[in-house]
């Protein structure tokens, strides 16, 4: 069994992506603005190598999908990892690939929001409080 890194290029791929995205960060997200699967499906031809993905025998097992704020900020919309792969290193390998795309990409910060059980996770991954609306905290690093 060989992990893989790909980039979302098609249907069948966001497809795929996406539903292991929604299973782990919530169902409800299908319907909001940004979240939704046209709106992740707008960008794939623009921004497909802010669309990263870990496949092992040709399962999704972990996504990272990063979308434009405006041309200096990058919002990481989603980042998941199946239960069975957690604690690998595999999402933050999939962050550190984002972070290097957008930097080419001329962006210069990444934005996200993380529930109370990720917040260490992106601590560790060298993002920093800076604000907190309704209850998340919204992290932020500097490329």
């Amino acid at each position: 069994m060989i992990m893989e890194t790909c980039y979302i290029k098609e249907d069948e791929q966001l497809d795929a992506v996406l539903a292991l995205c929604y299973s782990i960060l919530g169902e409800h997200l299908r319907e909001v603005d940004n979240y939704k699967y046209a709106d992740w499906k707008d960008r794939v031809s623009k921004y497909s190598r802010l669309l990263i993905y870990a496949k092992e025998d040709n399962v999704v097992i972990a996504a990272v999908l990063g979308r434009p704020e405006n041309a200096d900020s990058l919002v990481l919309g989603f980042a998941a990892c199946h239960e069975g792969f957690r604690l690998r290193g595999i999402t933050s390998k999939l962050i550190q690939r984002i972070e290097i795309n957008a930097k080419e990409m001329g962006f210069k910060y990444i934005t996200l929001g993380a529930n109370s059980k990720a917040e260490a996770f992106y601590e560790k991954c060298g993002y920093r409080i800076i604000n907190e609306i309704h209850g998340q905290k919204i992290f932020q690093k500097i490329l």
